[in-house]
């Protein structure tokens, strides 16, 4: 079993390296990243392939090996919350953590693990205003590991996303199709208003 560990790990690490871009350029799947030294890649694959799991038994452990994958071939370190939500902190902002009720505005970037953007601020020119605690369960989780100025990277699995239900579209295509994880580049420009 250690062996056959081993191996897995020497074949990530050369896709990973493989597909890893440049200092300064976009990844495959368009996302710029903070780059990782080559030193401190064997470190990142060694702390993301312990949430790999071996046998996967249900759709929310396929799920997560679906996205450790994913980071493995991007090199994103994440560390994962109770709930089972990955996220990694690129920056931590300033004052105050982000508590529940506070009314935020954001810019933010959803896609799924293949890089298609299914959603986005940024082309709107205009941050989305909203409560943390009316969003989807990863944003209210995640978004309270910041302080106002703070960017993460979050990687939720579906039931920390859309669901079974998904976000259906027009003419029976989804939006979102159901029981898809998803991963989201929030950037909170600023608190509005404090919880009461």
């Amino acid at each position: 079993m250690r062996t056959l560990l081993f191996s897995l790990l020497l074949l990530l690490s050369a896709t990973a390296c493989q597909n890893r871009p440049e200092a300064g350029q976009e990844s495959q799947t368009g996302v710029f990243q903070d780059t990782v030294p080559a030193a401190e890649e064997d470190a990142v694959m060694l702390q993301l392939s312990a949430y790999l799991i071996a046998d996967p038994a249900t759709q929310a452990d396929t799920q997560q090996n679906r996205i450790i994958n994913y980071a493995i071939d991007e090199l994103i370190p994440l560390q994962q919350t109770s709930s089972g939500l990955f996220y990694r902190i690129l920056e931590e902002g300033e004052g105050e953590p982000i508590e529940w009720g506070d009314y935020l505005a954001a810019h933010y970037k959803g896609y799924f693990l293949n890089g298609e953007v299914f959603d986005s601020s940024y082309p709107k020119g205009k941050p989305m205003e909203f409560y943390v605690g009316n969003m989807i369960k990863a944003w209210n989780e995640g978004l309270q590991l910041l302080s106002p100025g703070g960017r993460m990277l979050l990687i939720a699995p579906a039931g920390l996303a859309y669901g079974a239900e998904g976000v259906p579209g027009k003419n029976g295509q989804y939006i979102v199709p159901p029981n898809e994880p998803l991963v989201f580049e929030l950037e909170v420009i600023e608190r509005l208003k404090r919880a009461e």
